[in-house]
């Protein structure tokens, strides 16, 4: 499991970047939608009317247009709207996040200026030159012009660019784009399939030519090995023994053939063989078991 949160320059490219990836199977929560539900709430809308007047509102349903020319006309109108809609914002994307397995990317535009996100393991900000942001935006209606005044209250961009983990830069053609996106999702994905595979063995010699075939083969990045005392029922009766515990590091994709690897290395007639999906861990610890495992599914 792996939280990610993709932010960076308004019209950078990230709902590309997120779109892609959801293509490759990671789930993507989107903030800007679940913005615009907060805006559907009538206790949202009305405190909204009650600041900014009625033309933000039309049939009781909000008027985007009207919301945005008041939200970014200062700085306290800014901050108000974030008052507004954050709190419940977080709350909803907090809640869809823990319900997924996998990868979680959740586009987060304002993440450094809402805050409140201690539950992302990962940042990814996206960024792009200035004129080109304005020429690729110019059909929504966010024209340089628009995109400078939205941005002049938000923390900087080479401040965000420092606290994020990961600085992707689309200065280039849409296909260029597509191709890092496609690239950085399959390696998160990967990162975020991590599993920690386990045996018993009768004796340590059993559990050490084991992990060491795995590990060799590329099929697990680390094994570790430790006494048990094992109680078990086979062949009709209760067996107390001492067993020799090896559990491995491996991922979803490499998890089927490093279980082949075990079942035919394995002196045990039916080896007990278990695999658990692991939930937030150090993220260069994931990156790192995946790299290791990637060079056997590469010969796959």
């Amino acid at each position: 499991m792996l939280t990610v949160a993709v932010t960076g320059d308004v019209g950078a490219g990230k709902s590309t970047l997120a779109t892609i990836w959801a293509s490759l199977g990671a789930n993507v929560v989107d903030a800007d939608a679940l913005a615009k539900a907060q805006w559907q709430k009538p206790e949202v809308l009305s405190q909204a009317v009650g600041r900014w007047g009625g033309a933000v509102s039309r049939d009781g349903a909000p008027v985007p247009a009207e919301i945005a020319k008041r939200a970014f006309a200062s700085e306290e109108e800014y901050r108000f709207m974030n008052s507004l809609i954050h709190p419940g914002v977080r709350a909803d994307m907090r809640r869809k996040a823990a319900s997924f397995r996998g990868l979680s990317a959740v586009e987060i535009p304002l993440l450094f200026e809402a805050g409140g996100f201690d539950w992302i393991d990962y940042i990814v900000y996206v960024s792009a030159p200035c004129d080109l942001r304005g020429q690729r935006n110019a059909s929504r209606g966010l024209d340089g012009a628009e995109i400078a005044r939205r941005e002049r209250f938000m923390a900087s961009r080479d401040e965000k660019k420092a606290k994020s983990d990961l600085v992707l830069v689309n200065d280039g053609d849409a296909e260029r784009w597509k191709a890092v996106a496609r690239s950085q999702g399959e390696r998160l994905i990967e990162m975020a399939s991590v599993r920690e595979l386990t045996t018993f063995c009768g004796s340590l010699e059993d559990a050490q030519r084991i992990a060491s075939l795995l590990v060799r083969e590329h099929l697990a990045a680390c094994a570790n090995i430790s006494p048990v005392n094992s109680c078990y029922y086979w062949n009709g009766s209760i067996c107390n023994e001492q067993e020799w515990r090896m559990s491995c590091k491996t991922t979803e994709r490499a998890l089927v053939p490093a279980m082949e690897c075990i079942r035919a290395n394995h002196p045990y007639e039916l080896p007990a063989i278990t695999s658990a999906e692991l939930s937030r861990s150090d993220i260069r610890t994931l990156a790192w078991i995946a790299d290791a495992v990637s060079r056997s599914i590469e010969r796959m």
